[in-house]
This record gives structure tokens, sequence and C-alpha cells, in this order.
């Protein structure tokens, strides 16, 4: 069958079928021959995103049948290995087979070149597939012939074959691939042993090709130990689009770092990355303790005010007296719409970060406070500026009295609302509900506020909400979340007046 639309047509077509649609993309490839050179490269832009675990954020029943989505995860991890391993050359399969690891019988009736079409590359997840590919069931020997440490010398062997793999693997991408866009550096240590440490495997830029592969980097997500971030800082901007490219910065640090860290330089490399950038999107910092130096990359941001939609700090440690962590730049970006702090302690005065009448007011859609020491009173000094504002989530603490004021703060345009307090009584719940002015169309209440509901508590949020609502999610089947009085009946009832009603356990995971 003939195409009657030029390639770039159909191309500008398909760049709207999201990527994660695999069902609708392989389909394409069945039209004909160039329908199908025009879908493969979407397909292998990223392959190793179809192989994924599922996120940690499902509930319950979608998990039932985890162990057999796991295994065939696994068995496809292995096929695309096979395939990747057909694309090396000689050099890198005698560099495996030297570390006995058996590369035989490889196929070489490749049709494309597969490596080439590359644009994402996860560390992670290539490890895991690695890990897959090489894993032969080991079975112990009983009556305990097999010692501790033949297994754990065991282990440390299956794990640096898995990394030597994965580093021939990358080495492969970087030498054929001239445009990786995405770049993903994650390693965790599977031993109680933190020496096992080989920095070595994770210095991408220093791979053949790595400077022309990752010269457009438009994403990089770094989430290291302390010990392998002070080796990638060196070379960080060597590593992240020489080009001044980067769209989307997230920066996470793993362990717990001595007093003797916190006048390490690493973090000069950081900032020096993020003030090379041309136009900063978004940007994450994920801190691992008091004194981890990466909340220190603070003050290079304000070189991104005219850039920076998405700001995201993560366990740091602010202080409105500390020069370090000036955070009054954030009053100056002016295409702000997302704004987020998880587990940050000292932010107690907001106004060195808000400014009425400021440009970040004008565009912020998400804003969230969670286990953070800001006061809701503050809180509601924010958003009685954000008059756009989407979604929003906070917790009170205790301040549950006050909680029907913080109600009329909120702006018309909210659609999405979490809240989370030591408690709630029925008063206070129907109080807050009708001084809600906005028309809500998701609702969620996580576990520490849900153990004081009851069905009284479900009956209001029905009758006060039942014509807006969509969905309504209660952390109510957490383990540690029995203390609730919530009927079965009282349940169902909801569901009838409201279209989802969610009251499943969710194990929330920042991997990031």
């Amino acid at each position: 069958m003939a195409m009657t639309l030029p390639t770039e047509c159909w191309q500008e077509i398909l760049k709207n079928v999201p990527i994660e649609d695999k069902k609708t993309l392989k389909s394409c490839l069945m039209v004909n021959r160039s329908m199908c050179k025009i879908i493969i490269p979407i397909l292998w832009s990223n392959p190793f995103r179809y192989l994924q675990s599922s996120p940690h954020d499902q509930p319950m029943p979608s998990r039932i049948n985890e162990q057999e989505e796991i295994i065939k995860m696994k068995i496809n991890q292995k096929k695309l290995i096979n395939v990747y391993i057909s694309c090396m050359d000689y050099k890198s399969i005698d560099i495996l087979n030297n570390n006995k690891i058996e590369i035989i019988n490889m196929d070489k009736s490749i049709m494309f070149d597969y490596p080439s079409m590359l644009r994402e590359l996860q560390y992670n997840i290539i490890c895991e597939s690695s890990s897959s590919w090489l894993y032969q069931e080991l079975q112990l020997i009983k009556e305990f012939k097999v010692t501790t440490e033949d297994l754990e010398h065991n282990s440390k062997t299956r794990e640096f074959k898995k990394l030597l793999l994965t580093r021939e693997l990358c080495k492969m991408f970087m030498k054929s691939s001239t445009l990786i866009m995405n770049l993903t550096l994650s390693y965790y240590v599977p031993f109680v042993d933190m020496s096992f440490t080989p920095k070595d495997f994770f210095l991408i830029n220093k791979l053949p090709g790595a400077e022309k592969s990752l010269k457009n980097l438009k994403k990089f997500k770094c989430s290291l130990l302390i010990d392998q971030w002070k080796e990638i800082t060196k070379d960080l901007t060597k590593i992240c689009g020489t080009n001044g490219s980067l769209e989307i910065l997230e920066l996470k640090c793993i362990g717990e770092p001595s007093v003797e860290w916190i006048d390490d330089k690493s973090f000069i490399n950081i900032c020096e990355l993020i003030k090379r950038q041309k136009s900063l999107k978004h940007i994450k910092l994920n801190c691992c303790g008091k004194y981890c130096n990466i909340s220190k990359a603070i003050s290079s941001l304000s070189s991104q005010i005219d850039n920076i939609k998405s700001l995201e700090f993560v366990h740091l440690k602010f202080n409105s007296n500390n020069d370090n962590f000036p955070l009054n730049f954030i009053s100056k970006c002016k295409k702000l719409n997302t704004l987020i702090f998880k587990d940050c302690d000292e932010l107690l005065d907001y106004n060195i970060f808000t400014i009425k009448d400021t440009p970040w007011f004008n565009h912020l859609t998400k804003l969230v406070f969670e286990d953070t020491s800001i006061s809701p009173f503050n809180i509601t000094k924010i958003i009685s500026f954000c008059n756009k504002l989407k979604e929003l989530s906070c917790d009170l603490g205790e301040e549950i009295e006050f909680l029907p004021e913080f109600a009329l703060s909120l702006p018309i345009s909210l659609k999405h609302l979490t809240i989370d307090a030591v408690e709630i009584n029925i008063n206070i719940l129907q109080q807050f509900l009708e001084n809600i002015k906005a028309t809500l169309e998701t609702l969620n209440f996580p576990a520490w506020i849900c153990r004081s509901f009851t069905d009284q508590h479900l009956y209001i949020i029905c009758d006060k909400l039942k014509n807006s609502l969509k969905r309504l999610d209660l952390d109510l089947m957490s383990p540690e979340n029995q203390q609730h009085n919530v009927s079965f009946e009282s349940i169902e009832y909801a569901r009838k007046e409201i279209e989802v009603v969610n009251i499943e356990s969710y194990f929330r995971y920042d991997s990031w």
C-alpha cells in the first residue's frame, strides 16, 4: 500500500501518539515498509521504558499478579539485551568473554542499527536488564555446604559482571547514538559492604563518543551514593550537554554525609552546570542529610529566573537567616507553575520567597507543602495570591481548628486538593467543606488524618461535594491506620454518589 502523505507528515502525526502506547505504535509497523521505517526509531528511542516494574504507587488490586508480571518483564529484558549484544563490536565481546561472560550464537541478521536510535539512556534500567540476562538460578546447597563468605563473594562477582555488561552496552550507545536527549544515572549498592562502589562504571562522559552523543542533552537525572557523587560532580559539566541545552535537572544524594562533607567543593560544579544552561525549566534537589551540600546549589538558581517552570525541594533544611539558601529568587520567576516542598525544615518565613504582585503568582497552578515547618497561616497568605492554582497539597499538623478559615483562602480555580492533619472532627469538616468556593474534582485525605474518620465524615463529604467531586481518596487500608470507624456500607453509599472512591493503601515511594 502506497504512502499518500510525505514521511515528514507522518512523523509529525505520530508525535501525538504517546510513546508509552506500545500497542498502537506496533500496529503501525504492519502497514507497510515505509511506515515501519518511521515507527522503528520511535519504539527503539528507549525500549527499556517498556520493561520497567509497575509504579510503586499503584493500589493493591493492580499488584495481585505482580510476580507473574516480574517474570514476564525479566524474560523481555533478556530478549532486548540479546538484540543489543548482536549489535556489539568484537572488542566489547572479547572484554565480556575474558571476564567469563560468555557470548555465543550471536544473531548477526539484525535489520536495523538499533543502538543508533537510542535517545534516552537509563543506567539503572539497563543494569536491571543486564542482571536479567546474566541471571542463572542459584540454589543453596542443603545442609549449609555453602558458606556466607562464598555467597557474598559470588554476589559481588555477579554484580561486577552486571556492571561490566552495562558499561559495554553504554559504550556502544555512546559510540552509535549521536543524539541522546535524556540521561538517568542511578545505582544502588546491593551489599552491606559499602566499599563496593565501582565509580568508574558511572563516568559516562569518559566513554568514546560521549562528548558528541551528550552535547544536546535535555534531561539529566542523577541519584547516587555520596562517594559516587564526588566522582560524578568532577565532570558534571562535561556529562550534561556542553551546549547548555538542559531543560530538566533532578539531583539526589543518598546516604548520611559526615560533617566534613559540608565543606566539600563538589557543589561548585553543580552551580556551574546550572549557570551554563540556556533554558532550564524543571529543577529538583533531593538532599540526604544535615551536611549534604547539594542544597548549596540553590544559590545558582537565580540565573534561571526567566526559564524556570517547576521547582521541587526534598529533605532540605532551610534557614531564612542563612544566605546559602536565598529563596527570594522565587519571587522573580516569571513562568513558575509548580512549587513543591517535601520534608523541608525551617521553612518558616514565607516573606523570603513571596512578594505581593510578583510574576510567579500569575502562573502557579500546583503548590505542595508536605511535612514542612511553614505554618498553615503563612500558606493561606501564599495561596491567596495564586488565582490560577489548580492543585494544592499541604498538611496542617495540629492546627486543625484553622481549617474552616483555611478553606476561605482557597481560590475558585482549585480542582485537586490533598489535606493532612493530626485529626479532624465532624463539625470542623462540615465548616471546611461549606467554606470552599472552588468546584473540586478530586479530594484526598492521607492515612494520618483518616484515623479519625467515621461514617458521618463520609456522608458529609458526599452531601457537600457530590455534584462536583469525581474522585475521593481515603487512605483507610494502611497497616498503621486501623483506628478509623468507616464501615463498608458507608463506602458503598459514597461510591453511588461519587464516580471513584478509593480506599486502598498506596505505597508512597519517592525514588527521586
